[in-house]
């Protein structure tokens, strides 16, 4: 197995891209740096943290060639080091691949040290994580390949997903950076997918892989190259056009060698590649017990504002956990209370049962009247709050948690709904909060006041408070995102 695994390894080459020169180590000076695959002489590319550095071995690269009918050939001649000395069992491996290759591939594919050296790490250290990412695969990747089709890109793109968040709609990294295509708030903002108190449309596996395709698009006009474009969707376009006015090259392994990039970032194609080789043969590596998830096929149905998500599920016939994969963007317990929503459900949901049901369960539900921010103080706890507005805990919680339980801490702005009164009290009014707010001026109900401490950022506050960054913005008359300690900014709130 292991004899066989290592020759498979040796077949991967360039269907097109930015360069054919090989990343590898110097071993005597412990620093990267560039030869072509004539001159190439073993090594990795940057050594990882958390594996060891391979041994040192002269050995030659090989690239995919195309002949002027597109059809892919693979080069007559390799390195004897890299290879079996049994010609007959290699002949037999190549004439394997010879079959796939030219219709496996859509990006740019080129083997070397480093890319050996993170198929290394993918099946060995990292296996386990690596076959999460491929059980998850099978959910994810055909309605995102549909996309990046249909937008013109690519769909080998999708291995993109994989290395960001290993197509994880819930992944969240300490640079903000949410969803399987890990988009930051602005960018994400940039490309139209909205982020507020309710929804993180980054989570949603659809419209963040419009959103990615779209982006992509852009840095691949911007570069002309897939690798630089895949490189600047990791750090961010201006940093790689510094880079690359820096040193005057748009060919990623010359600029992988300078070390001025981040580490991150000089991984970054390398493990792209290396994600789709093992991807597209996953038994052929070792993957072969893998429980996969079955792709997601859905419907869109319109709710009403404010639905509980339990109720969503009762109505559907399907538990609460499936409600929440199918719509992990959702980050409450209910809709969004503003407005209607588009709910994804199971593709066997039954339309007009779902309507019929949901109808009959929410017809026995209170209504919202409206609901406003309640900042908690020191000595707040949610039985208190829950007193002090007449409302149950499980409501406080389906308002401002994904989960039964909440936590709060002094500063936090949280949502208390205000429901109509009963038919039988129509006369009924929410005399707590109407008497507390009959004290304050017009701009105290519609405005809060922030002073900005260090660390503190436009999302982070807006989260916070749970309003989007343009309505601060535009309420400061703030033309870019940067604030300073020390700053007050006025925080609008809706009309209660």
């Amino acid at each position: 197995m292991r004899r066989t695994f290592f020759y498979l390894l040796l077949f991967i080459f360039i269907t097109s891209g930015c360069s054919a020169k090989l990343v590898v180590l110097d071993k005597e000076e412990n620093r990267s740096s560039i030869a072509s695959p004539e001159e190439i002489n073993g090594g990795l590319i940057e050594d990882h943290p958390t594996l060891p550095k391979a041994e040192d071995k002269k050995g030659g690269g090989f690239k995919l060639q195309e002949n002027v009918k597109g059809e892919v050939k693979i080069p007559s001649s390799f390195s004897s080091e890299l290879l079996s000395s049994d010609e007959e069992e290699d002949t037999g491996i190549r004439s394997i691949l010879e079959e796939d290759l030219s219709r496996k591939f859509d990006i740019p594919v080129v083997f070397n040290d480093a890319v050996r050296y993170f198929i290394n790490y993918f099946t060995t250290e990292k296996r386990k994580v690596f076959a999460n990412w491929l059980r998850r695969a099978e959910k994810y990747v055909p309605i995102m390949r549909e996309i990046l089709k249909e937008e013109g890109l690519p769909e080998d793109l999708v291995y993109l997903a994989m290395i960001e968040s290993g197509f994880n709609p819930k992944a969240y990294s300490p640079a903000k950076a949410s969803g399987p295509w890990q988009f930051v708030y602005s960018t994400g903002e940039r490309y139209g997918l909205k982020v507020d108190y309710w929804v993180d449309e980054r989570r949603d596996p659809e419209k963040s892989t419009v959103a990615a395709a779209r982006y992509l698009k852009d840095l691949f006009n911007q570069f002309g190259c897939w690798y630089l474009a895949a490189a600047s969707y990791n750090v961010g376009e201006r940093k790689v056009e510094k880079v690359v006015e820096r040193h005057g090259s748009r060919d990623i392994w010359e600029l992988i060698k300078y070390n001025t990039l981040p580490k991150e970032t000089r991984e970054y194609i390398p493990k792209l590649i290396a994600a789709a080789i093992i991807a597209k043969n996953p038994e052929q590596f070792g993957f072969e017990k893998i429980s996969y998830e079955n792709p997601l096929t859905f419907l869109k149905l319109k709710v009403p504002k404010a639905t509980p998500l339990k109720k969503i599920a009762e109505a559907a016939e399907i538990d609460l956990d499936t409600v929440r994969s199918y719509n992990p963007e959702i980050l409450r317990g209910i809709t969004p209370p503003d407005r209607e929503f588009v709910i994804k459900l199971p593709a066997s949901t039954d339309k007009d049962a779902f309507y019929e049901k949901l109808s009959e369960i929410l017809s026995t539900q209170r209504k919202v009247k409206s609901y406003f921010p309640y900042r908690v103080k020191k000595t707040d706890t949610i039985g208190k709050i829950s007193a002090r507005y007449g409302i149950s805990k499980e409501i406080l919680c389906l308002w401002n948690s994904d989960s039964e339980a909440i936590r709060i801490k002094p500063g936090r702005v949280i949502f208390i709904p205000r429901f109509c009164a009963d038919k039988e009290k129509k006369g009924a009014k929410f005399a707590t909060y109407t008497q507390k707010v009959k004290t304050k001026s017009k701009v105290e109900k519609r405005v809060l006041y922030h002073r900005v401490k260090r660390g503190d950022t436009l999302f982070g506050i807006s989260e916070r408070y749970g309003v989007d960054v343009s309505s601060i913005k535009r309420l400061n008359n703030l033309k870019g995102e940067r604030i300073y300690p020390g700053m007050t900014l006025r925080i609008p709130l809706k009309k209660t």
